[in-house]
């Protein structure tokens, strides 16, 4: 079983669990409901019971809402899942694996499984991505902190990102910086700071 094949049944189980969540979630609210109904119109006058119940119900059917918003997203996730396009999107390069690091160089570690990526790396997919590609790297973004001396450049947290959401982070954080110009940079986000988590890596611009 190969890393394609590992990402099918992880989006598989996933959906699975979540679907039994809901449907668990679904039943209990369910039997709330019930339960209230057959409430006698004596018990509704002063009864602290008709609030405590009305009030789980409430929770338990904001639960289940949750519920199904992610099972329909780990459904989605599945459904999108193309075991040729990854493979393609995916492709080894040179035999050293192509993941970005946080210091700004390449894993280079040997490559597993026909893909660009080590052993280390090959199983981390991007679920906060709708399409669930793979993580090419760790990519850190830029915001503005405000302080009394005032408005400074600050990095982000390096976050684990697939291709697209790599873009969209970039765009963000120019977003950012032009919307709040003029801002100042110090040592612990400094122009070359700025420059280089601004700019696409090479091998992932889209050529037109």
């Amino acid at each position: 079983m190969d890393y394609i094949e590992r990402r099918i049944r992880r989006l598989e189980a996933d959906y699975r669990h979540c679907l039994r969540d809901y449907k668990r979630a679904l039943s209990r609210t369910w039997i709330l409901r019930e339960r209230l109904g057959r409430l006698p119109l004596a018990a509704l006058d002063g009864a602290d019971g008709i609030s405590s119940l009305s009030s789980n119900l409430s929770a338990v059917a904001e639960r289940a809402g949750w519920l199904r918003r992610r099972t329909s997203e780990a459904q989605g996730r599945l459904k999108v899942f193309d075991p040729d396009e990854q493979r393609k999107r995916n492709a080894d390069v040179d035999g050293h694996c192509r993941m970005l690091m946080p210091d700004g160089t390449y894993c280079g570690k040997p490559t597993v499984d026909g893909s660009r990526w080590c052993a280390g790396h090959a199983d981390l997919w991007d679920d906060r991505d709708p399409w669930g590609h793979h993580v090419i790297g760790w990519w850190r973004g830029i915001h503005i902190e405000y302080t009394l001396d005032g408005a400074y450049a600050r990095l982000s947290c390096p976050e684990p990102v697939c291709a697209d959401r790599l873009r969209g982070t970039i765009a963000e954080s120019k977003e950012t910086l032009d919307r709040e110009s003029p801002y100042g940079t110090d040592d612990l986000c400094t122009r070359e700071d700025i420059a280089r988590w601004t700019t696409m890596p090479d091998e992932y611009v889209e050529k037109r």
